[in-house]
């Protein structure tokens, strides 16, 4: 992740890929411990057996418009067509931040930073007074892998005063012969100040400006590539007519990791790959809870020929307020898949967050 970025400084691919077949290597849950004696996922299962499988999860994801209460958007859609089913949330006791995935079916995901953390990166706060860190964390069974990428900052004089914001991606499989049998993908932003009714003004426009990332997946003729990517976060709000619309990219394009396999199974490792691409979101009616979502994403490449695109997008709201009673910040999630002309897929399905300026 850059300072100020959603996206952690391991690729979740790599991490994927280059676990131990074994516990008491860098996992850190009880769930690798336990399942030490068994045969778990080898270092190349993910990455050299049906890859595929983890992007179409990546292309529900981004398809499927987020829920709120949090902003949670997943490739588990709910009884709703085209809405995520999945509702994340996270909690921060000042030291540790949890992320629990209630599924659809009632089912759960969970991560805990006091027994999954596998690795902790603190970086340059984004607003004075605060402190900001990102967790890699890593739950390991013998038939699954779950990988989550959370970004916790927090006012360092009230630690109930944060944002948490990330990915995540659960793999299933079997090890005998090397399969995976399923993949979810989702994304999300939770805090307190995102779980109110902001006040917002009733005219005039606001400048927002953050970081993005999350899950990224890209298939070709020679190779498919599952990694995640990092990127710019700009939004423009319109508080006279209601309307909110953004870029992810429109500053540099975005960066992507992760892990490449060819058509015979062989892999490799990437690492900050920029790629010259911008995923706009279109104008998005603002709500009275300060929420705001639509359907209207494309995405632009200066490299290929992009022939179609498809996504969705939203996001909500701060209710803490800046001097000029603007909200302080709005956050929320994004995704989009596109084809190219040479018939290439890929896809993005991420988490953003945006600081007024």
């Amino acid at each position: 992740m850059k300072p100020a970025g959603f996206l952690f400084v391991f690729s979740a691919a790599a991490t994927l890929a280059l676990l131990p077949a074994c516990g008491g290597g860098s996992g850190g849950g009880s769930s690798q411990t336990d399942q030490a004696s068994q045969p778990q996922f080898t270092r190349t299962t993910v990455a050299s057996t049906n890859p595929q499988t983890a992007q179409g999860a990546g292309n529900s994801a981004a398809a499927n418009l987020p829920r709120f209460g949090s902003v949670t958007q997943s490739s588990n859609g709910g009884p709703l067509a085209g809405i995520t089913g999945d509702s994340a949330s996270a909690s921060f006791d000042g030291q540790n931040v949890r992320l629990t995935v209630r599924r659809t079916d009632g089912s759960q995901l969970s991560f805990n930073g006091a027994t999954d953390r596998i690795e902790s990166v603190s970086y340059t706060p984004v607003v004075p007074g605060f402190s900001f860190r990102g967790d890699g964390m890593s739950k390991l069974t013998a038939t699954s892998v779950s990988i989550a990428a959370i970004y916790i900052n927090w006012n360092n004089s009230d630690s109930t005063d944060y944002l948490a914001g990330g990915y995540w991606l659960h793999i299933e499989g079997r090890v005998f012969p090397p399969k995976v049998t399923g993949a979810e993908v989702g994304a999300f932003v939770d805090g307190p100040e995102l779980s109110g009714t902001p006040t917002l003004p009733v005219t005039g426009t606001a400048a927002f400006n953050g970081r993005a990332g999350g899950f990224y997946g890209y298939r070709s003729a020679q190779s498919t590539e599952i990694g995640d990517f990092d990127g710019s976060a700009s939004l423009t709000a319109n508080f006279g007519n209601n309307t909110i619309s953004g870029c992810i990219g429109c500053s540099g394009g975005v960066d992507v990791s992760g892990v490449a396999a060819d058509t015979s199974g062989r892999t490799s490792v990437f690492e900050n790959v920029n790629i010259p691409v911008r995923l706009r979101m279109s104008a998005a009616s603002i709500q009275g809870d300060g929420t705001f979502r639509n359907r209207s994403v494309s995405l632009e490449r200066d490299d290929a020929t992009v022939t179609s695109t498809s996504g969705s997008w939203g996001g909500r709201f701060s209710t803490v307020q800046v001097q000029n009673g603007d909200p302080r910040l709005v956050a929320g999630t994004a995704g989009a898949s596109w084809t190219e002309s040479s018939g290439a897929e890929g896809v993005f399905a991420g988490a953003w967050y945006a600081v007024k300026q």
